[in-house]
């Protein structure tokens, strides 16, 4: 149960970082393939226009975050994390790290009642898609253990141009 409510404050530490800096970087967009995430709708409400749901695409949603980003938009691109990691590992390959994109892909664990439904929406293991995600190339990984911790990650990443992955 800790676990679980460290990933909520976690995401508003997010959500909160990333709404700061949206009011003073126009370029940022902020992208969701279909998940229930309800600090989104702050971002949602301030910048409107900035607010993708795609719906259940995840591959199309990372190619275009990806051609934004070649474009000179800022996305964030947040899922479960085998939805944003392993289902699109092609595209991340390809479409982001080899064109050095600048891409922060948000991953968050399912939560007690996604355990239900099996591999697909769940980790095998503690560190699977770290390990999986360290081997493309230019892509950082960071997994922030508080509020804290989360902020200082989306500031940091923020000021660089590479693609990065950060585990909520």
């Amino acid at each position: 149960m800790g676990e679980i409510i460290q990933q909520q404050d976690n995401r508003r530490a997010f959500i909160d970082t990333l709404c700061e800096l949206a009011e003073k970087d126009k370029n940022i967009v902020f992208i969701i393939p279909d998940v229930g995430f309800n600090y989104a709708e702050k971002f949602q409400k301030l910048y409107p226009e900035r607010f993708f749901n795609f719906g259940v695409t995840e591959a199309s949603s990372t190619i275009i975050a990806a051609a934004l980003a070649l474009d000179g938009k800022k996305p964030y691109l947040y899922s479960m994390i085998n939805f944003v990691t392993f289902r699109v590992h092609e595209m991340l390959r390809n479409a982001v790290c080899m064109h050095q994109a600048n891409v922060k892909i948000l991953g968050v664990k399912g939560s007690e009642k996604y355990k239900l439904l099996g591999f697909s929406h769940n980790l095998l293991a503690e560190d699977e898609e770290i390990d999986f995600l360290n081997k493309l190339p230019g892509m950082k990984t960071y997994i922030p253990q508080t509020p804290e911790e989360t902020r200082n990650i989306i500031l940091e990443t923020y000021q660089s141009p590479t693609p990065a992955y950060i585990r909520l």
